[in-house]
């Protein structure tokens, strides 16, 4: 039988982290983010030891090899994909549907777009006490 627990602290930031990391976040706010994942392995796995193990085939090349797609005598395939492109095009779509949506909600209003407002606001609330308690941390001596 297994036995499931929370995952720890620090595991994951909060509930709007998920939405964030899922790509649903509210209609309503302005901000959404699409991942890079080159400057995501340069941030997280500098020394590439989460690459290597779980990809043998490119240990021996360096971050920029990998990120350039520069490991042409190994077996593993070349990028199917230009990340850059991808990127602009993704994005113009998401920003475009998001647009749609909150438009939507804004014309139609009714319980959908009361619970965005809110949601919103909540979020807004709880970045304003993150941020605090941010500046607090920071002005504390160490």
């Amino acid at each position: 039988m297994a036995i499931w627990r929370l995952p720890p602290v620090g595991f994951a930031n909060d509930n709007w982290q998920w939405q964030m990391q899922a790509g649903v976040t509210n209609p309503l706010s302005e901000t959404f983010r699409i991942y890079n994942p080159n400057k995501n392995i340069a941030e997280k796995d500098p020394d590439l030891s989460f690459i290597y193990y779980w990809i043998p085939e490119l240990q021996g090349y360096s971050l920029s090899e990998i990120i350039e797609g520069k490991y042409t005598d190994s077996y593993y395939p070349q990028p199917i994909l230009d990340w850059s492109q991808t990127r602009k095009i993704n994005g113009k779509i998401i920003s475009d549907l998001r647009k749609q949506v909150k438009e939507r909600l804004i014309a139609e209003g009714g319980s959908e777009y009361q619970n965005a407002i809110a949601a919103k606001a909540t979020v807004e609330k709880y970045w304003q006490h993150k941020d605090r308690e941010y500046q607090k941390s920071q002005a504390r001596p160490i």
